[in-house]
């Protein structure tokens, strides 16, 4: 009888002293299942996350647009995003806080049909501006208008001095699968999307690099805020250490895949993108690593980049203060 009753205080005790520690729910939304996301996942997986006693579930809105609608309406906590809609709502006066880099050099990039490639004269060892004057005349694939891949065949025409959609057209074909099918056959020239599809096309043999900007073969996108943490500025405010938890995490994740073994990121990478080729993932991740912010800091540069970028495309008008903006002091150490 006495041990019954030990075994009832034992485990009231045990249920007091953990009730401090129950997990926090959050939710956090992405447009797509990408690699630039990779980090969140990681935390998830390797625990960081419950660590920092959050539970946190992901919400992937296939495009980009739903995903910081969803922040903005209040429905999530966090969004990991491209920084579009952080400097246009700016502008609109519905102001967003950016909390943390994620990446902090383009994560686009771009693929030719290898026959397309010879025809024109491409040469790898060509700079990026002399790449880019060969566009002209040629049909180039984003998934769709306004996404950073268009974009980004927008900006490569303009500092070739061509005029998009005169000089060279820019259509918009949807998923990585399509893209890869429309640069195979000829459909479009050149194709511009994210790891591994780049990787996965170059290796099935009908096409070849045209600019690996991950790895920072352009140096005008590389100090550039390209993903990043969302909140809404009151969600901040109100709950610091959440946002604090959160970054904290995503941080230590960034650091883990800078730093882990070949073949325990394929672990990580092979459950995201099930099917693609052990080498092709590998490639991938060689281009990757170097692209995720080892301090998660928010500098005036890499946004300012960010911000000439979107005004180069007419996407934005107008300064953004960086102050105005952004916040590093929920990292780690600030």
């Amino acid at each position: 009888m006495k041990l019954r009753h030990w075994a009832i205080a034992a485990a009231a005790l045990l249920a007091s002293t953990t009730a401090g520690f129950a997990e926090t729910a959050i939710r956090a939304t992405i447009p797509a299942n990408s690699m630039f996301y990779l980090p969140l996942f990681v935390a998830d997986s390797q625990g960081f996350f419950a660590d920092n006693d959050l539970a946190v579930e992901t919400i992937i809105t296939n495009g980009d647009g739903p995903d910081v609608d969803a922040l903005i309406s209040g429905s999530v906590e966090f969004t990991l995003s491209t920084p579009n809609r952080l400097l246009t709502a700016y502008q609109q006066g519905k102001p967003l806080l950016a909390v943390m880099s994620i990446m902090d050099r383009m994560g686009i990039q771009c693929f030719m049909n290898k026959e397309v490639a010879e025809e024109i004269g491409l040469d790898q060892a060509m700079t990026p501006e002399e790449k880019f004057a060969l566009l002209k005349g040629q049909v180039i694939a984003g998934t769709r208008p306004g996404a950073f891949t268009y974009l980004l065949a927008v900006d490569y025409l303009k500092r070739a001095g061509l005029v998009p959609q005169e000089d060279a057209q820019i259509i918009g074909v949807g998923t990585g699968p399509a893209m890869i099918a429309s640069v195979e056959n000829k459909d479009s020239a050149m194709g511009c999307f994210g790891s591994p599809i780049v990787e996965n096309a170059v290796a099935r043999g009908k096409s070849v690099w045209f600019v690996n900007n991950t790895a920072g073969e352009d140096e005008y996108y590389n100090d550039f805020l390209f993903v990043l943490t969302y909140v809404r500025p009151e969600y901040a405010e109100e709950n610091p250490e959440i946002v604090k938890a959160f970054v904290a995490s995503l941080l230590k994740a960034n650091q883990w895949i800078a730093s882990a073994a070949d073949e325990d990121l394929l672990v990580e990478v092979r459950a995201r993108f099930e099917g693609v080729p052990d080498v092709v993932l590998l490639e991938a991740m060689a281009n990757m690593r170097g692209a995720y912010s080892q301090t998660g800091q928010i500098t005036e540069q890499s946004l300012s980049a960010a911000a000439q970028f979107l005004r180069d495309t007419e996407m934005l008008e107008g300064d953004v203060p960086w102050d105005a903006v952004s916040d590093n002091s929920y990292l780690p150490g600030n």
